[in-house]
């Protein structure tokens, strides 16, 4: 079960599912084996792990039952990169706040399974994950494991990629650049991004669900729109109706933010990555 799903909706299959998507893993450029960083990222991607860990569930007006825990245990299974892939995506921030600390516990327990495989004789090395739709947007996931190298040393690096959970809409911004400008761009990608957290079934299931499930998609709703500025009513609106909002509100923030990074929508379109995460692996030596 994938944890960006578990720390979303609770039990219920949304999001990454990294567990379930083994062929997933892509390297962006073979390297020679003589490269330790290389070595490195393939063991991160080819090396399964289970994480145990705490489910942080957030505190609540709504009505508990009798055995309600403020946290519940859960494991994960994947391969170390794609388990590194969903700890970047568990702690997703907009303009640098996290949308939900649900996932903490877990994204601290994948650090730790992480150096324990990370053994290179002579060298040092650290592990950046990274997410956002396009570079430099102001929607994002960061982590990392390890020390950044100094600026003096010389440093090996290679990257392997993880699915992200956020359809692939690279050809789609582009027709939507030569239509309709930043706009047309900005929706597509607010909307793989809102849908990706947000899938509209799975989200309507987890908000009449049981306890937790519904006090977590009901807290990550109202902070999304909280961090965007848009208005979600979750008591008496639709999941369709609420991520129509929610993409409108990111969209908008998206379409300024292009404006003063690119010159042209195309060349924004072109930029647009939205279904991968990097898993970039540095090695230097001490």
């Amino acid at each position: 079960m994938s944890t960006v799903a578990d720390v979303t909706v609770f039990l219920l299959l949304v999001g990454v599912a990294a567990g379930t998507i083994v062929g997933g893993i892509g390297v962006d450029k073979p390297a020679a084996m003589t490269n330790p960083a290389a070595e490195q990222a393939s063991t991160l991607a080819t090396s399964t792990a289970s994480v145990e860990y705490d489910l942080v569930v957030p505190a609540s007006d709504r009505r508990k039952p009798p055995d309600h825990a403020t946290r519940r245990q859960r494991t994960s299974h994947g391969t170390v990169a794609e388990l590194l892939g969903e700890a970047a995506m568990s702690g997703v921030i907009v303009d640098g706040k996290r949308l939900s600390a649900a996932g903490t516990d877990f994204e601290s327990k994948v650090r730790s399974t992480t150096r324990d495989r990370l053994h290179s004789r002579g060298h040092k090395t650290s592990v950046r994950v990274t997410w956002s739709p396009y570079p430099g947007a102001p929607v994002k996931g960061e982590y990392r494991v390890g020390d950044r190298p100094p600026d003096t040393v010389d440093v090996r690096a290679a990257t392997v990629t993880v699915p992200s959970g956020m359809e692939n809409v690279s050809e789609p911004a582009r027709e939507a650049a030569r239509i309709n400008g930043y706009d047309g761009t900005a929706t597509v990608v607010a909307r793989s991004v809102i849908d990706g957290l947000f899938p509209p079934a799975q989200s309507r299931y987890a908000l009449r669900g049981d306890y937790p499930s519904d006090v977590l998609m009901t807290a990550r709703y109202e902070r999304t729109a909280d961090l965007t500025g848009a208005s979600v009513a979750v008591e008496r609106q639709s999941t369709t109706e609420m991520n129509r909002d929610l993409t409108a509100a990111l969209a908008a923030r998206l379409r300024t933010d292009m404006r003063s990074q690119y010159n042209s929508p195309a060349d924004a379109a072109r930029a647009v990555r939205t279904s991968r995460v990097r898993v970039t692996v540095r090695t230097w030596s001490p």
